[in-house]
């Protein structure tokens, strides 16, 4: 297939102020990954197998309005075009609900902290859909060059990198700085939110003179037959069953790192330190090569493939680690995660706007917010079920919750749960999302596909 001849039709400005608000999204999705669950079985009592529903039952939420979010942001028509609205009003409520997720006040039960809980996630969800609904569509309306596509997600993936970065890192140091414990916590809280607001409205201003599409007639966006045809996709179709193993691997890794850290490694919650270094060096230093590796020799889908079949087998190694084990190790997985992480993510996240673009040739209607948030649903519940697998899996085996950050003896059987989780799981679905991706049909740079 020829390759677009169409020159970049994005500033630079333009494509690094888009891309900023991966970080506010990768900030906020880290904030409830990683610390939510342990947050709450340790300093709330909140049992695991409750904990891991609440976080499941919001995800779940929250993927429910993710096709209502794609009708409104597919039919909106302002002088701020049909996605940046959104940014804004998602950016503002995400940043109070991380605050208020983990400033939960003394309410004399533990039903009424539940229900608490229950409705701060509900507006975390809700301020999640409001904005990575919009944003993940409006690559396919500023650009037709699969080329900048490719370079765009790159520049993505960069800011999503810090993010994991900051959170990771960042998160565990401002923690034992503000004191650790729950205060730290709650400081901590602070600090996120600032960061998840200011990049998300850094996005919103930066795409105000964006290429953008005009909504088609109001009569082509019935329910009934956009997903009829959403659902005639075979290329989408294939997309996202590679996705949800692979997001669904991740989320069962991230779910139970800090349980793994504590009971199986000795350590606490530096390793989260080590996997930011770790996997921000090998991600971003691996940006370049990957962009020459999709554009030149391998494309987008072969790209994909290599990559879940790396993150499968470091997600094994797992198996092998133990208390005492040498910092090299934390370092070089960490790192090996990070770079196949990035392949794929840049190739992963390329083929979106691709798909989008086939879809409007092919059936002539503009529906590129319920394409993003069909994706925006299955990353929903693979992250709805990672928590939800790793609560009911630990509920199961015996693990003891507390309070007041104590660490009880765990049984053995928790034990070998916890491991479990961060390798055999994640190994297995990396493995089935390499293997479903074989069947992608879409030709690199075109917009039909490859049979």
């Amino acid at each position: 297939m020829a390759r677009h001849a169409i020159a970049q039709q994005m500033t630079r400005y333009q494509q690094l102020g888009w891309a900023m608000g991966s970080f506010g999204i990768a900030v906020m999705l880290g904030v409830l990954t990683s610390y939510g669950l342990f947050y709450m079985t340790t300093y709330l009592g909140v049992s695991a197998l409750l904990a891991g529903q609440l976080i499941g039952f919001s995800k779940i939420y929250d993927m429910l309005t993710d096709p209502v979010m794609g009708q409104i942001s597919d039919r909106t028509q302002s002088r701020f075009g049909r996605r940046r609205p959104y940014l804004l009003f998602g950016g503002c409520l995400s940043a109070a609900a991380i605050v208020l997720f983990f400033l939960v006040p003394d309410l004399g039960s533990e039903l009424a902290t539940i229900i608490y809980l229950g409705v701060v996630l509900i507006a975390f969800a809700t301020g999640y859909t409001l904005f990575s609904v919009p944003y993940f569509a409006m690559p396919a309306e500023m650009t037709t060059n699969a080329d900048e596509r490719t370079l765009l997600m790159s520049q993505r993936i960069f800011f999503s990198t810090l993010g994991v970065l900051m959170i990771s890192y960042g998160g565990q140091w401002l923690i034992r700085n503000f004191g650790g414990g729950a205060g730290g916590y709650i400081r901590t809280s602070w600090v996120m939110a600032l960061l998840v607001a200011v990049t998300m409205c850094v996005t919103f201003f930066a795409t105000r003179s964006t290429r953008k599409l005009a909504p088609s007639p109001r009569d082509q966006y019935g329910w009934r037959r956009q997903w009829r045809l959403v659902a005639g996709n075979r290329p989408f179709r294939t997309y996202l069953a590679a996705k949800i193993c692979l997001f669904m691997a991740q989320s069962s890794v991230q779910g139970s790192l800090l349980f793994f850290a504590y009971y199986v490694l000795d350590s606490d919650e530096s390793i989260l330190a080590a996997f930011g270094i770790g996997y921000t060096f090998g991600s971003v230093l691996s940006l370049y090569m990957w962009n020459i590796l999709i554009s030149r020799f391998l494309g987008k889908r072969n790209a994909f493939i290599v990559s879940a079949i790396g993150l499968g087998l470091v997600f094994m190694s797992w198996l092998l680690a133990g208390s005492g084990e040498h910092v090299i190790g934390f370092y070089g997985r960490f790192g090996l995660l990070g770079i196949f992480s990035a392949g794929a993510m840049v190739s992963g996240s390329a083929m979106l706007p691709d798909i989008m673009e086939y879809d409007r040739q092919r059936t002539g209607v503009n529906q590129e917010g319920l394409y993003a948030a069909a994706f925006s649903m299955i990353e929903k519940i693979a992250n709805a079920i990672g928590p939800m697998f790793v609560g009911f899996l630990l509920a199961m085996t015996g693990f003891v919750a507390a309070r007041g950050g104590e660490l009880p003896q765990q049984p053995q059987s928790a034990i070998e749960a916890i491991r479990f989780a961060v390798s055999v799981v994640p190994f297995m679905l990396a493995a089935l999302a390499a293997f479903i991706m074989r069947n992608y049909s879409l030709a690199e740079n075109s917009s039909d596909p490859d049979d």
